[in-house]
């Protein structure tokens, strides 16, 4: 029977990774004819490209694994049902259990290089793809613009603060407003506006501000060109703004969630983005439970390619469940854990249900 495992095995490797290369291929082709023009106003040779696109592969990688997981499941699976080798194996006494554990053990497999890629690959590739996109598109790299142009909003004591752009790993603002509140935010004390801010030995200073005081019955206008910030706002902070949580490992996702939640801001995006990355490498696993009792049912249900087809519009429903709960849970409206468990507990719930069917 040990010949029979790694025959499972070996053909579950095979046709996922198969199923893995043809769709990075794909992917990568696609983004050569998109990117080929490449930023505005910028040289973007051949050479370039091909590496900005194949910096791009990890990620795109992580994403489609579980799919390929799950159509290399059912592609093997169709294959055997073909040759009547599955009904061979559940006449020599093979349980449904038995017969998914070679499976299991790939999907293991793309579980530890999920895992990998987002703490390792990732955070060096995907960052290298945008300098390089950025340098060939713009004079002054390093900066992200925060909300869309509007600006990022944070709240510490009696000050609201605007900043519009950050770089230099979170030492180096531009563009700020300080609003200063009265007591009880009754109404404003003086607003400050800051071309620029920086952070060096530990504390801020502001360059190029302007300060505008209320009074009473009058209206004062100061500027300097240079004056310490009051503030604890670490660069740490500030750094995860501009990074996208996608790019960020495991630890640094927890580092930014506990540093805004107990300081400035609660941001949900890096709580969701935390739990997404513990429990996405772990949806090929479930789509493997789900698909073996329904082939194993259905030897003759639609071949190979209406299994391929089933396999994409569960890819499809599972996206589709995951983004909108994430969604939500960024509104605020559920906990950003519940968010990411909903739709693979979900999932997970049908494939047991199938499993005590089957049996």
């Amino acid at each position: 029977m040990r010949q029979a495992d790694r025959l499972v095995f070996r053909g579950m490797l095979f046709y996922s990774g198969l199923t893995l290369f043809i769709l990075l291929g794909i992917v990568f082709i696609s983004q050569l004819i998109a990117k080929a023009g490449g930023p505005a106003n910028s040289h973007w040779s051949g050479g370039t490209l091909f590496t900005y696109v194949f910096l791009q592969m990890p990620e795109t990688a992580y994403v489609v694994t579980p799919l390929a997981l799950l159509i290399g499941a059912l592609a093997w699976l169709s294959i055997l049902n073909s040759h009547s080798e599955i009904t061979a194996l559940r006449m020599s006494g093979w349980s449904l259990w038995r017969l998914e554990r070679p499976l299991f053990f790939v999907g293991i497999l793309g579980t530890c290089w999920m895992f990998a890629l987002s703490e390792w690959m990732i955070p060096l590739s995907s960052p290298a793809a945008e300098a390089l996109w950025a340098n060939a598109g713009t004079s002054s790299p390093g900066f992200r613009e925060l909300g869309g142009g509007q600006g990022l909003w944070l709240r510490q004591n009696h000050q609201l603060i605007q900043i519009l752009s950050v770089g230099d790993q979170g030492k180096h603002l531009r563009n700020l407003r300080i609003i200063r509140a009265e007591e009880g935010m009754a109404g404003i004390f003086s607003i400050t506006v800051a071309k620029s801010a920086d952070y060096q030995e530990g504390r801020w200073w502001l360059d190029g501000v302007t300060r505008y005081r209320f009074g009473t019955q009058s209206l004062t206008q100061s500027s300097r060109s240079t004056e310490p910030w009051s503030i604890s706002l670490l660069p740490d902070t500030l750094r995860s703004f501009s990074s996208h949580t996608r790019v960020m490992t495991l630890q640094t996702l927890w580092n930014s969630y506990q540093n805004l939640h107990g300081g400035i801001l609660a941001m949900n995006r890096f709580a969701l983005a935390f739990w997404q990355r513990i429990t996405y490498p772990w949806v090929g696993i479930v789509m493997i439970w789900l698909v073996v009792p329904l082939v194993v049912r259905n030897p003759r249900g639609g071949g190979l390619f209406g299994w391929v087809l089933l396999g994409l519009a569960l890819g499809l429903i599972f996206h589709f469940l995951t983004q909108m709960s994430g969604f939500i849970s960024i509104s605020g409206g559920i906990p950003p854990a519940a968010a990411t468990l909903f739709p693979l507990g979900l999932f997970a719930f049908f494939a047991w249900m199938l499993q005590r069917y089957h049996h």
